[in-house]
């Protein structure tokens, strides 16, 4: 029998049911709608064929059973006898391409028929076709597009929902996540520190697997992948805000000094850059014993404190101080010369600028300063875009980044020595300002697929395997209503 909001509730509380368990009982009723009972033959679907099973023949009823993401095979099966039949994926090479995350935004608010920029966007063919062409590479398994820290914390401060933007960013990376620059920096001191030490060449292996979290990013990008995380940690966000208006703030008065110092070389200025690097680890590290300590002093007092992680998370210098401390001692420094060696390694700058991150970012953060002495009047936002070029750049076989940081890689002073002009590194650098050669280039990569790739993605995908998932955004939105 049904009960009234106003009737007296079943538990016998003497209540009146809408005072009383209403709203439990209706909450059970939705957890009872959510409900499924799952198969073995819920994981089978089209393109069907024939079975091949002689006892069976069925027609239409060997479907694809649908693979963990990262596996090495995938089966067919057939829905009335059973019949299973397995392949295997034959080895892939993909291209490493890094999307900026201004391109992410961008596509978003071309799938996001309710953002206030949507016809705007889709008014500028390019993006449609962006979209179409890296569908296209992507599920035909050219391409991967890692997603990295950069990603998502640019996507919890900015002006569009966080959960679509990981929604876009991890479609094109298969959940192919890059380690921050701080990871790479450090890795990359502490195999030149050892080298130093032996007065050795050092030399540097860009693999990509040397920066990515799952490290081969060369398998299969097809089947069910499960993401999960990803939210914020308590103090995230207010943390991201404050280091990114204080950041903003020390660019300005960087600008306005670069923009008064009219006589430095271009040369000069990386190895100010360079320079710098010993000066902003030891702040770092002071700066997070202060915060360490006076996080400590107000809770051994009792006052009232948000415990915030980064109060009690050492910054990466500290990391990279303790390598360089261990490989000292296993190549046998004394103990009392280890601070001096370090000192005196942090000041050799030329040895430093063997370091590629250290010498992109010096590059690019001198090409901001001859920016600035040429009269550009706006300094930048943020570090970001110097952050993860200088990261990736090595690594990647191409990326598509800000017009901005895109010349900054290409146009140096007439006397630039070949070392900072960055030539070694042979990823090709895409903007908006030749981004019709980035859709040619989608295409070429597609166009030297094996024959035996394109059958398998048939076999499993039907001929419209590629066919891009424009509802990408509608359908995360209606996951979470």
């Amino acid at each position: 029998m049904k009960i009234g909001r106003n009737d007296q509730c079943h538990c016998k509380s003497g209540k009146k049911y809408k005072k009383c368990c209403l709203e439990k009982d209706e909450k059970r009723a939705r957890l009872k709608q959510r409900v499924m009972k799952i198969s073995r033959r819920d994981f089978i679907s089209g393109p069907y064929k024939k079975c091949p099973n002689p006892e069976c023949l069925a027609e239409d009823a060997f479907g694809v059973f649908t693979p963990i993401g990262g596996s090495r095979g995938y089966s067919r099966e057939c829905i009335k006898c059973g019949h299973e039949q397995g392949f295997s994926f034959p080895n892939i090479k993909k291209k490493i391409i890094y999307l900026d995350q201004f391109v992410i935004s961008n596509l978003i608010k071309l799938l996001d028929k309710s953002h206030p920029s949507h016809a705007k966007i889709k008014a500028d063919p390019f993006w449609t076709n962006l979209f179409i062409k890296l569908e296209l590479a992507s599920k035909s398994q050219a391409i991967v597009c890692p997603d990295s820290f950069y990603h998502k914390d640019e996507s919890l401060v900015g002006n569009i929902d966080f959960k679509l933007m990981k929604r876009l960013y991890e479609h094109f990376s298969s959940g192919k996540t890059l380690y921050p620059s701080l990871i790479i920096e450090k890795n990359q001191i502490v195999h030149h520190f050892e080298g130093w030490l032996e007065n050795k060449k050092v030399e540097f292996e860009f693999n990509p697997k040397h920066i990515a979290f799952e490290q081969d990013l060369h398998t299969w990008s097809v089947g069910l992948r499960i993401s999960v995380g990803g939210n914020p940690y308590p103090g995230q966000i207010k943390n991201l805000q404050t280091t990114n208006a204080t950041t903003k703030e020390q660019l300005k008065e960087t600008w306005t000094r670069w923009q008064s110092e009219t006589g430095f070389g271009f040369v000069e200025r990386v190895k100010e850059e360079t320079s710098g690097l010993w000066k902003g680890m030891t702040s770092a590290a002071k700066k997070f014993t202060e915060r360490r300590n006076l996080a400590m002093k107000k809770m051994a007092m009792g006052e009232d404190y948000d415990m915030e992680l980064d109060d009690f998370m050492p910054p990466m210098s500290n990391d990279i101080l303790e390598e360089l401390m261990r490989i000292a001692k296993k190549k046998n420094v004394p103990q009392e010369k280890m601070p001096e060696i370090i000192v005196k390694y942090f000041n050799d700058i030329d040895a430093l600028l063997e370091i590629p991150y250290i010498r992109i970012s010096s590059v690019m953060f001198a090409g901001w300063a001859r920016r600035a002495a040429l009269g550009k009047k706006d300094p930048p936002k943020s570090t970001a875009d110097v952050q993860f070029i200088a990261s990736y750049l090595p690594y990647c076989d191409a990326l598509f980044v800000d017009k901005e940081s895109a010349s900054m890689l290409k146009e140096f002073p007439q006397n630039t020595p070949a070392y900072l002009r960055l030539k070694e590194f042979p990823a090709k650098v895409f903007s908006l300002n030749n981004r019709d050669e980035f859709l040619v280039y989608l295409d070429q990569l597609v166009s030297e697929i094996s024959s035996e790739q394109i059958a398998i993605l048939k076999d499993m995908g039907g001929d419209d395997y590629a066919k891009p998932y424009w509802s990408i955004i509608e359908h995360e939105k209606r996951e979470r209503d």
